[in-house]
């Protein structure tokens, strides 16, 4: 090979590694075919992280992302949203998210094919929501969700179906430490009913951060870690267990603590549910078993 061209090839690769640096490997799986199955399966032993696809989000982007390790077993599900969102949020936003609006972040096709969770819906909520003087700070809510968004578009409003709304999961099916009393208060159309902790009802309670769990018709169909605007911009790093029901109405592996952090390079935000759990009539609580 001649000199000038070998330089000019080493040149556009190192080109190409800073372009994607701050990019995660973005493997499609929108349509696997049946030899990308069997190549997945023959590296079961590496981690690998599937990337939804992005979705604009104010001045930047936002998207899910999966992360699968041994044996095909689910290890992180979560959200990545752009530097360039979050920066233009607190300096003038020239392309403002709606407020309150369900922004849906379709999943990779591998956590649909390994997990509970079928979509994620990120809402902005920039003058907070209710209940009053308990959410009102600036605050993202990222619903990861357990049902189609058609099922989640069809949920009506609490007049339309109070019956739904107040049927709540009980006894091993409630998560420990979560819970509503029955009404329309945190009945949400297209959303569900949100489950608390009464923590946040104490005096003196100052939001930062918060997992809700929500329900419909009398099982779990989300998990959403609630988060301020400031602490997301402080870049602070955190891993917080919740509590868990003994039993999911579907057996399945499903995560037990959410983890928050900044990408110190490229300055992305991640929000994440991860050390998934195995939750079955023959195995509560119990640790991950090989498929």
């Amino acid at each position: 090979m001649k000199p000038l061209l070998l330089r000019q090839l080493s040149i556009a690769l190192i080109g190409s590694l800073l372009l994607s640096s701050c990019q995660k490997e973005d493997i499609n799986n929108q349509a696997l075919t049946e030899a990308d199955e069997n190549l997945l399966h023959s590296w079961r032993g590496y981690v690998h992280t599937y990337n939804g696809p992005a979705v604009p989000l104010g001045n930047g982007f936002a998207r899910s992302w999966y992360k699968v390790g041994k044996k095909g077993l689910p290890l992180e599900i979560g959200i990545e949203i752009s530097a360039a969102t979050l920066g233009g949020l607190s300096n003038g936003n020239s392309n403002p998210i709606p407020e309150h609006e369900t922004i849906v972040l379709p999943l990779p096709a591998r956590a649909l094919q390994t997990t509970r969770f079928r979509h994620i819906g990120l809402n902005w909520n920039p003058n907070g929501h209710p209940p009053p003087g308990i959410f009102d700070p600036a605050h993202f809510d990222f619903h990861f969700y357990l049902i189609s968004n058609q099922e989640r578009l069809a949920i009506p409003a609490y007049s339309v179906n109070p019956d739904g709304f107040n049927n709540m999961p009980t006894g091993d099916y409630l998560p420990v430490g979560f819970g509503s009393p029955p009404g329309p208060a945190g009945a949400e159309p297209a959303m569900g009913r949100h489950l608390l902790q009464p923590h946040v009802f104490a005096p003196g309670f100052q939001f930062v951060k918060e997992m809700i769990y929500g329900s419909f018709n009398g099982k779990l169909i989300f998990v959403e870690p609630m988060i301020t605007l400031d602490h997301l911009l402080s870049g602070a790093a955190s891993t917080n267990p919740y509590g868990q029901p003994k039993f999911y109405s579907e057996p399945g592996f499903y995560p037990t603590v959410y983890k928050i952090w900044r990408d110190q390079k490229c300055g992305n935000h991640f929000i994440s549910l991860s050390e998934f759990r195995w939750f079955g009539e023959n195995c509560q609580n119990g640790a991950p078993r090989e498929n």
